[in-house]
């Protein structure tokens, strides 16, 4: 009789131990199921924004090839210019912690949340719930899109998709892409050399790129212009999702965007092999910085005196060369001196690792009364912000159009949303 009960028992409990193994397995499956649901709707997003161009498309061709758009806010008047805004937003942050209200609070109260940012991984700012949740297939997704319409015709777009775990303030993004006509705010456009080298599809703080975990592979930002490659540009649009609903989880943004990883490497190796000595600053670069960044001033000046000075740097002696110019025209803007006193950087930060530094080429140039040589201000430049005025250069920044200042592509309020 005692081993028929033992056996009528363990028969149950093994019932009831596949039972909750099979509950736990369609509960994982429906979750990513419902996951990749939301996946779909957000690849037809994308395929339309890929279709959309800056200055081109209509409001009405807008209307029919991006799906789930809905005006911003309809209770505002139209903005001067026939401007308004377009935005579609798709996420399961409703849901995500839906979960909870079958767990006791003073359970979750005994994990506390992770307070010091950046941490290293999404694992350092889960909690054990948390955790639990993201290994059944919980997992944060929210994607957002705008498009900017001027006088019926599309002016400016963006989106965003997050990490696939929820943080708090400030927002955290994996992927930031915008389509602007340039780059301005009131405080000074960072420009990297990477910028410099392409100006028309650059990736960076200037494309909102922030995340709160730490590592080069966490988030990307990148913005484009009418003027980049349209192969670059479809390569933004080429978003993997299947992180998302997959085993693992995203855990490198490579994972979901390799060919943008890729093109940044590329950008940043061509970046340090035109910084070698030889021709770090060409027209190209220059005429580049015109197009793109409407605040931009340049200035001709031409050298008065160029001395050395002679200090010592803890105990060891060294030279300090010193230029003093005067403003011969100004070409751009309203660029500021003074023009006395002018030292050239020693060194520039690394296209490559922006924590390390590089020679630059351009600090022991010698110049000699009479010299000409073209200042750019209006941002904040990592290198090239005096170069030889030569005919070329000369003609390169005179020439170049300037794009327009347009209030959408203004980015200090990215800036201050982080």
């Amino acid at each position: 009789m005692a081993f028929r009960r033992w056996l009528t028992v363990w028969k149950l409990t093994r019932r009831l131990f596949v039972v909750l193994v099979l509950l736990v397995v369609f509960l994982s499956i429906g979750l990513r199921a419902s996951t990749y649901l939301l996946t779909r709707k957000i690849h037809a997003v994308l395929a339309g924004l890929e279709r959309v161009q800056i200055d081109k498309t209509s409001e009405a061709q807008l209307l029919k090839i991006v799906p789930y758009l809905v005006l911003n806010d309809p209770t505002l008047p139209m903005l001067p210019g026939g401007q308004r805004s377009y935005r579609v937003d798709l996420s399961n942050s409703d849901y995500y912690y839906g979960w909870t209200r079958w767990v006791p609070g003073f359970l979750l109260s005994l994990w506390p949340t992770h307070d010091e940012l950046p941490v290293k991984d999404k694992w350092g700012m889960l909690t054990l719930p948390l955790k639990t949740a993201y290994a059944l297939g919980w997992r944060h997704l929210s994607f957002s899109a705008s498009v900017t319409v001027l006088d019926a015709t599309v002016s400016s777009t963006w989106f965003d998709i997050e990490p696939d775990v929820l943080v708090s303030y400030p927002l955290s993004y994996f992927i930031f892409v915008r389509g602007v006509h340039g780059f301005w705010m009131r405080r000074g456009v960072p420009v990297s050399s990477a910028n410099d080298e392409s100006p028309d599809f650059r990736f960076g703080a200037t494309a909102g790129e922030f995340s709160l975990l730490s590592g080069a592979d966490t988030a990307i930002g990148v913005a484009y212009t009418p003027q980049a490659s349209r192969e670059l540009v479809s390569h933004v649009f080429q978003v993997d999702l299947t992180c998302y609903w997959g085993i693992h989880g995203c855990d490198s943004i490579r994972q979901v965007v390799p060919r943008l990883w890729e093109d940044r490497r590329a950008i940043e190796t061509a970046t340090a092999m035109r910084l070698r000595p030889g021709q770090p600053c060409p027209d190209r670069v220059l005429a580049g910085r015109v197009r793109t960044l409407p605040d931009l001033s340049v200035a001709l000046l031409e050298v008065v005196r160029f001395r050395s000075e002679d200090f010592s740097d803890e105990g060891i002696p060294s030279e300090d060369l010193v230029t003093d110019f005067r403003l011969k025209e100004v070409l751009r803007g309203h660029p500021e001196g003074a023009w006395t006193n002018f030292r050239f950087k020693q060194s520039i930060p690394s296209p490559i690792d922006a924590r390390s530094q590089i020679p630059n080429s351009l600090a022991w140039l010698r110049p000699k009364a009479g010299d000409r040589f073209l200042y750019f201000g209006g941002a904040n430049f990592d290198s090239c912000r005096i170069v030889p005025a030569t005919p070329s250069a000369e003609a390169a920044v005179r020439s170049a159009v300037p794009g327009p200042r347009r209030t959408e592509d203004d980015i200090g309020w990215m800036f201050g949303r982080h």
